[in-house]
């Protein structure tokens, strides 16, 4: 699932249900009232759209789009790459929305998230998953 960047979660949210079809999964909406995420499917194709940081997506470095790759055994897989030397960028660490990740970063600046879905939501405090 590609996890893009965005400087208005809700537009292009609004662009992909009402214009184009897809179905509203999740997202939560920040202390602004504004969606900080969201992730919208059609099919089997799943997008996440992330408000960037700031008022742009950052120029150069890492690139703004992500790739979350779902894999059956997440700790197989880190401890795999990890024994072959890849250089892991974010360790293995259970996120709040119930998956187990790690990252890599690609050559190109990509950061792909490898994760297995171990547990249910639990938002942070004072989150309102919509």
């Amino acid at each position: 699932m590609p996890m893009i960047v965005v400087r208005s979660v809700d537009a292009i949210r609004n662009f992909y249900v009402d214009a184009l079809g897809f179905t509203h999964v999740m997202g939560m909406v920040g202390k602004d009232g504004k969606l900080d995420f969201c992730t919208v499917v059609m099919g089997n194709a799943r997008i996440m759209f992330m408000r960037a940081p700031g008022d742009a997506p950052s120029p150069g470095g890492k690139q703004p789009v992500e790739i979350y790759l779902e894999v059956e055994d997440v700790d197989a897989l880190h401890n795999r790459l990890k024994k072959n030397g890849v250089a892991i960028s974010d360790p293995l660490t259970l996120q709040w929305w119930g998956d187990r990740t790690f990252k890599v970063l690609d050559p190109n600046g990509y950061e792909i998230w490898f994760y297995t879905n171990v547990a249910e939501p639990t938002p942070p405090h004072g989150a309102k998953l919509v």
